[in-house]
């Protein structure tokens, strides 16, 4: 009875679906073009987790180089509404965790721009008021953005939960078909094993492209985790063994996997993505923390949940504890890297994609 009620479910979403694409296929929706600024759409067809937000500190660190770059985001479980240009009076709260954690890399460069708004369409006209001069415009998580054609439509999918795998919500992780793969002009494999074989990628790229209408470049990347960083006024940075790794990340085994693998003893506290800690959650964190037998000890978390820490008065009652979070960063994989940089840049500056 519970698998025909998730199918009756999944053929009314799926529905809803089709017919949101009918309507601007057939144009009785409206879509928006920009010349300029340069529009670059990153996004996925699942429901998150499949590494987005370095992807974009990656893009703007490459294209704020050469241009006034702006970052767009939905903010999503943001404490505030309506469009916001992030700045030093803001927090996770009021931005959402993403866009503050970017606006935390680039504070001091101004060549970039970290706004909000849940109109996309709506938010890109209030960054061209804002900024007139304005070159780049990043859409974070806007691949479902159909009243927006980008000059570049960038997805993603993991390695490990491939959309050509998955199925359409609530059975899956989807939040369209497969086919939707095919608005895409790159697909990165996200998460990928560092030593993945090109016989393997061959494969992923075979189950790939006949969702695409076109041959378009696929690339693979893994994650590189730097050096942890301690939060406070404690002095050291060597990592204990024994760790309470507490995450709320839409999928935290790969930090896990990482910390494991370099030696270390995990508990491992999962909360919802995006989770808003609370004074129970707190609570908990430190009962579990001194449970833990050992006396080296620490906690360590991800730049994501961190800043949602510092957002709160929670930071205080966690002081007591030696609490570190690792940076992380996307790598390209077999030396495809300026490929995908010369794909960028050629968008950018003439406007059109080519491989």
């Amino acid at each position: 009875m519970f698998s025909l009620w998730l199918q009756i479910v999944r053929w009314g979403y799926g529905g809803m679906v089709a017919l949101r694409h009918f309507l601007y296929n057939k144009k009785i929706k409206k879509t928006f073009f920009h010349k300029k600024p340069k529009v670059i759409s990153i996004g996925n067809l699942s429901v998150g987790g499949t590494g987005k937000t370095p992807l974009t500190i990656y893009l703007v660190k490459l294209l704020a180089k050469y241009q006034i770059v702006a970052v767009l985001s939905r903010g999503y479980k943001r404490k505030s509404v309506g469009f916001k240009v992030i700045n030093g009076l803001d927090s996770a709260l009021t931005a959402g965790d993403e866009p503050y954690l970017l606006y935390t890399y680039f504070v001091d460069n101004p060549n970039v721009v970290i706004a909000v708004c849940e109109n996309r369409a709506k938010g890109i006209d209030k960054i061209m008021e804002y900024k007139p001069d304005i070159e780049v415009i990043l859409l974070d998580d806007a691949f479902q953005q159909l009243c927006l054609m980008p000059h570049l439509n960038i997805l993603l999918t993991t390695f490990h939960q491939p959309f050509f795998r998955d199925h359409l919500l609530p059975l899956g992780r989807l939040r369209e078909p497969r086919k939707g793969a095919s608005r895409a002009d790159i697909i990165l494999v996200t998460k990928s094993p560092t030593n993945l074989s090109p016989l393997k990628m061959e494969a992923v790229k075979a189950s790939i492209q006949p969702y695409c209408t076109k041959s378009i470049p696929i690339f693979f990347t893994d994650i590189i985790y730097h050096n942890p960083i301690i939060i406070g006024n404690r002095k050291t940075d060597r990592l204990p063994i024994v760790l309470l790794l507490v995450t709320g990340i839409a999928t935290p085994l790969p930090l896990r996997n990482y910390l494991e693998t370099n030696g270390h003893k995990i508990t491992h506290l999962i909360f919802p993505d995006h989770h808003w800690f609370t004074y129970a959650d707190i609570s908990k964190i430190i009962s579990v923390f001194n449970g833990l037998s050992h006396t080296d000890k620490a906690m360590v978390t991800t730049e994501k949940d961190y800043v949602r820490f510092i957002a709160h008065d929670w930071i205080k009652p966690l002081a007591q504890l030696p609490i570190f979070y690792i940076p992380m960063e996307i790598r390209f994989i077999q030396e495809t890297e300026q490929v995908f940089k010369r794909i960028i840049i050629k968008t950018v500056f003439s406007g059109v994609a080519t491989f």
